[in-house]
């Protein structure tokens, strides 16, 4: 556990920590041109013995941002222009995070003001991109990450020398950009 405690820095390492869990992938070519994936993963993983985090004992408790549930699926559409050798490549995929504890607290937010709070996260996303490729190279292509504009926060932690201030850092924003490349 690497924490920042408004003043310095904390490193204390878990005596054990054990996870279960399961992990399903899949893809599925339904029609020429079209390529479906899907992933699961499930994990429970537990403090076994964490008994000096610098929150306190933490032994018997779920480690913070590791969520329960991942999800991430996508589908990809490839048309072929005949025998041109051009080719449209059309994708869009999701992913989802299910709601979890950032981490297990803050030294001087939590412990030193007597607080539980604990600062949770939800994750889901979804990007889209669009790429034309020509036989003689040139790819010319379109892309859009998080297009729902899906705000949460990645990682808190105690503001410096502000006892009981938080600072934490955002998710990216809605961003779109575009591609030109060449291939030889």
């Amino acid at each position: 556990s690497f924490l920042f405690t408004g003043t310095g820095f904390q490193l204390n390492n878990a005596g054990q920590q054990s996870v279960k869990g399961f992990e399903l992938d899949t893809t599925i070519r339904p029609t020429d041109g079209l390529v479906l994936t899907f992933a699961v993963t499930h994990l429970d993983p537990l403090y076994d013995s964490f008994l000096e985090s610098p929150v306190g004992d933490l032994t018997g408790q779920r480690p913070g941002g590791i969520p329960a549930w991942s999800l991430a699926t996508s589908a990809t559409y490839t048309h072929e222009f005949g025998n041109s050798g051009n080719k449209l490549m059309t994708r869009l995929d999701y992913s989802h995070e299910s709601n979890t504890a950032i981490n297990n607290g803050l030294p001087t937010f939590n412990a030193g003001l007597g607080n539980t709070r604990i600062f949770q996260r939800e994750v889901n996303l979804v990007n889209a991109s669009m790429i034309l490729q020509l036989d003689n190279g040139l790819e010319i292509g379109a892309w859009a990450r998080n297009l729902l504009d899906d705000q949460y926060i990645i990682t808190v932690f105690d503001t410096t020398a502000q006892a009981g201030s938080v600072s934490g850092y955002p998710s990216q924003p809605r961003t779109y950009g575009g591609l030109v490349r060449f291939k030889f």
